[in-house]
């Protein structure tokens, strides 16, 4: 038989959690339901979710996006559970939720039974001597009888405080006081002969036996927890660190690694630090560099491992190194809601396989558009320098990387710009500049003065990519559109 589970799920902010996953792992065996069965539902886009769950016990947990699962608390369905919500199963009271105070009243139950059933003994003890001893004076026999109809008494009172304590627990308790009430019956009957003492005696001891019998699945161990529990907090603070559990058996473990409530016990490998990676992020070959910066951009604060896929149509994240290694991703702000981090800017640092560690800025803009900055590599050596100063990038005529020098001819801003110059500092289009070539006559054996030719070809014949700071230039030195002033310049983006 199943039952029907309906509602939508949101969070505490009011917000639906569309695309949740809802699992239920089975705690159980029963007649519908193998236990460690695994059942997965999908909330719609309002958060919204509708399932018929079998009878059985599960454990509840919680996905949704690239986070792991989480536990949010367990359920029952029984055959007459009423159709309701995944909360109304998560905040429904079990067997297992009984309040000290119930639990204290059936250890006074059992304590009660103990001693009627141990006057009911010595009573019998009592009436056999006075049996053997047929001699025995009247006055005697009718103080055996007295002692009988005290332990009678006490039995009635028993019986009538267990019916009253069991009613008052739960339906399920009513055999209990059933058989203690049949037990009060049998004492009644212990003033006419000590056979009926004897007679209640073993009832009342069955009555206390059933009342064990049928609290073995709830006591366990409340004997001592309750002991534990009226001796104080000193008493249980003593008990948790006896147990090696300290303070963190009073806290809540955080939800996510990204939980930062104080009061909480943090987990192994928070926020992504410290941890073993055995999962890692891959892109494709052809659209690594714009799946990269969605990526990053949807993603929260930690480290990943990543890597990108070669093959046709490769287009690198990273020119000139193998992406392959550790990605962290830092946001240099603060961060109203977890859901808020996908508009803020964030701080990319890759540190490869092979050792390099470079560095990037990615900028959220809704106008303009979201980009990179640009790779930085943050180890420069002797031969970093000079490898990021002679770097070549493209095809055919290799233009620089940022950092990498050129020496080239600016050809204004456009075509038609009359008033061509630059002078150091000036930025300008990797666009406009072109590719030169520098020629003059020589004489081996010795110096010789000779007037040089500078070749300028067009500057979409080679295009260079990015933006270039100019290193030299005279600020009043300009020329028209037929003039191609030539400088160094360095790459910067």
């Amino acid at each position: 038989m199943s039952v029907v589970i309906s509602g939508a799920l949101i969070d505490g902010a009011g917000i639906p959690m569309s695309g949740c996953h809802i699992i239920l792992k089975s705690r159980v065996n029963t007649s519908e339901v193998v236990m460690r069965t695994v059942a997965d539902v999908v909330t719609g886009n309002c958060g919204e979710y509708c399932f018929k769950a079998q009878t059985g016990k599960y454990c509840v947990y919680l996905k949704q996006d690239w986070r792991d699962e989480y536990c949010v608390g367990d359920i029952a369905v029984y055959d007459d559970s009423k159709p309701g919500t995944l909360n109304d199963f998560l905040t429904a009271l079990d067997e297992g939720d009984l309040k000290p105070d119930v639990v204290k009243r059936f250890e006074e139950m059992v304590a009660q039974a103990q001693q009627s059933a141990e006057a009911a003994a010595k009573s019998e003890q009592n009436a056999k001597s006075h049996a053997d001893n047929a001699a025995g004076s009247a006055q005697q026999t009718a103080q055996d009888v007295t002692a009988t109809e005290t332990a009678r008494d006490d039995a009635e009172r028993f019986a009538e405080n267990a019916r009253q304590d069991a009613v008052a627990t739960a339906e399920d308790r009513k055999a209990t006081a059933e058989d203690v009430t049949s037990s009060g019956a049998n004492a009644a009957a212990a003033g006419q002969s000590a056979q009926d003492a004897a007679g209640y005696a073993r009832a009342a001891e069955q009555a206390k036996t059933d009342i064990d019998i049928t609290l073995a699945g709830t006591l366990k161990t409340v004997n001592h927890l309750s002991e534990i529990a009226a001796a104080g907090q000193n008493a249980q603070q003593e008990s948790r660190y006896n147990l090696g559990l300290k303070d963190a058996a009073t806290m809540d473990v955080q939800s996510s690694i990204y939980d930062r409530t104080e009061g909480r016990v943090a987990m192994p490998g928070a926020f992504g630090y410290g941890a073993f990676f055995r999962t890692i992020k891959m892109f494709s070959a052809d659209k690594g560099p714009s799946e990269f910066l969605s990526w990053v951009k949807s993603n929260p604060p930690g480290q990943y491992a990543v890597s990108q896929y070669g093959g046709n149509g490769y287009k690198p994240i990273l020119e000139g190194v193998v992406f392959s290694g550790i990605v962290e991703i830092k946001i240099p702000n603060t961060v109203a809601t977890n859901e808020s981090h996908c508009i803020k800017d964030k701080l990319v640092i890759f540190y490869g396989t092979n050792g390099e560690v470079y560095h990037n800025r990615l900028i959220v803009n809704s106008i303009s558009g979201d980009r990179f900055r640009g790779w930085r590599n943050w180890l420069l050596g002797a031969d970093g320098i000079a490898n990021t100063l002679g770097s070549l990038r493209g095809s055919g005529y290799g233009y620089p990387d940022i950092g990498g020098v050129v020496l080239a001819a600016y050809c204004g801003t456009s075509d038609t710009d009359s008033s061509r110059k630059f002078y150091r500092g000036v930025r300008v289009p990797g666009s406009r500049l072109a590719v030169i070539s520098v020629t003059a006559a020589c004489n081996t054996g010795g110096p010789y003065a000779s007037t040089p030719q500078v070749v300028v070809a067009s500057p979409g014949l080679y295009p260079m990519a990015g933006t270039f700071t100019a290193l030299s230039g005279l600020p009043g030195n300009s020329g028209g559109t037929t003039t191609a002033m030539i400088g160094l310049f360095v790459r910067t983006a």
